[in-house]
């Protein structure tokens, strides 16, 4: 039971003893850093609570529910919210290079259809334009699928499959492209609704990654199913912040915390799962201090450290053009105004940095498809350090405030409308140089 999960033995060991004195809750919340193993816990619970066979939570159960769990197509399982590591396909793809055969090739599989499973029809009813928009490219990936899964006949014969692993890789970015950053309150609702109908085999189960994610609106749907969850369904949250859900949600579930790996769990994961044994000379980091995080985000071609610089230099555009403008502004925000004067970086500039650096925010390229959630998500960190400073004016809380209210409406016009990204963005770099 749970032997795919390294390095969490205190949390495995909760886990076990719950399900074998039958005190598992039916809400539970794992909470803990990124890249800790909560995903792989949770799907690995739902292939044990529907497992039909005699050896109840053996990975290598035959039954027809563990086989559909395993290769996550089961119908009892719904999965959705915020990717946390949406880098982990293009890592998959090149241990499928490193280890061609069937371990490989599980892996590939699995990682994709992490991302795949959140297209599930039910999930986007009255999303009909978003789903027509990301059906074709899921089927699309199914049949190429068909060509890297592990069966029997196919061992040995990998003619093709490094191709269609590239193209899986290619179709997935543009996946990601059209997943909202946070589940509308629509597919909490219908979530909620497939909670209650019967199911294909022992047990349903919903996963909902960054659950801390979602807005208000979502939060109060899922505090229903909480409160009368049916008699058939477990319900795991996953979170990096346990602090930023609601307490009504969190008094509603049972916490399982997960630890962060140290530098030796770490190397495991890394050298079994991904089968990145030069892992260890990254940046000239050791395998003591390596981490699972840092060495997903470095296969990204935007990564967090490039986005935030991005989201820094059209910070300080937009306060450099604010105070040629007359207005004034202190602490951190005064100093960024200051450093864009002083470079003469305008927000022309800025933009000119945006489109080369981002190829266009992925309309060139789409392995930047997501470069503009990755710069709003950017501008917001940086906002969250600004507001930790000591001695802010209340008119500079106030300008944060107003300007993180721009970042969360482009976020939301994105997702709703699929506008485009460069006016989008433009749109809010204006609208916050002329706030008051």
């Amino acid at each position: 039971m749970f032997d795919n999960l390294i390095g969490q033995e205190e949390v495995k060991a909760l886990l076990e003893g719950d399900l074998r004195g039958g005190s598992l809750p039916p809400s539970m919340l794992f909470s803990g850093p990124p890249a800790s193993g909560k995903l792989t816990t949770a799907l690995e619970l739902a292939r044990v609570l529907s497992c039909e066979g005699n050896d109840r939570g053996a990975w290598s159960c035959p039954c027809a529910s563990c086989a559909q769990h395993r290769a996550l197509t089961s119908p009892d399982l719904l999965l959705f919210g915020r990717r946390s590591f949406p880098e982990e396909i293009p890592a998959a793809r090149e241990t499928l290079v490193r280890a061609p055969g069937k371990a490989g090739a599980f892996f590939f599989v699995r990682a994709v259809r992490k991302l795949t499973k959140r297209f599930d029809p039910l999930l986007w009813e009255g999303e009909e334009a978003k789903l027509g928009k990301a059906a074709p490219i899921v089927a699309d990936i199914e049949e190429r699928l068909a060509l890297i899964v592990p069966t029997p006949a196919q061992e040995g014969e990998r003619e093709g499959a490094a191709k269609a692993a590239s193209d899986i890789v290619a179709a997935a970015r543009k996946l990601e492209g059209i997943l909202p950053d946070m589940p509308p309150v629509a597919m909490v609702r219908h979530a909620e609704g497939w909670a209650r109908l019967a199911p294909w085999g022992l047990r349903k189960t919903i996963i909902i990654e960054n659950a801390d994610a979602m807005n208000e609106s979502a939060r109060n749907a899922l505090l229903k199913i909480l409160e009368e969850p049916p008699r058939a369904l477990s319900f795991v949250l996953l979170s990096s912040r346990r602090s930023a859900l609601l307490k009504t949600i969190l008094s509603r579930v049972r916490c399982y915390p997960f630890a962060a790996r140290d530098g030796a769990a770490s190397s495991l994961v890394l050298e079994r799962v991904f089968r990145a044994h030069e892992a260890a000379t990254l940046e000239g980091a050791g395998p003591a201090v390596l981490s699972i995080e840092r060495w997903l985000e470095s296969r990204r071609p935007f990564p967090p450290t490039r986005a935030r610089e991005i989201a820094l230099a059209l910070l300080s555009a937009i306060l450099g053009e604010r105070v040629a403008l007359g207005a004034r502004h202190a602490g951190p925000l005064g100093a960024l105004g200051d450093t864009a004067l002083a470079e003469r970086l305008d927000l022309t500039a800025a933009f000119a940095l945006v489109r080369d650096v981002t190829k266009d925010l992925g309309q060139k390229d789409d392995d930047y498809a997501t470069s503009f959630s990755a710069i709003l998500e950017a501008m917001e960190g940086v906002l969250g350090e600004f507001l930790r400073a000591e001695d802010l004016a209340a008119a500079e809380l106030q300008f944060m405030a107003r300007l993180a209210g721009l970042l969360r409406e482009a976020k939301t016009s994105r997702e709703t409308f699929n506008l485009q990204a460069g006016l989008l963005l433009e749109s809010l770099a204006y609208r916050a140089r002329d706030l008051p």
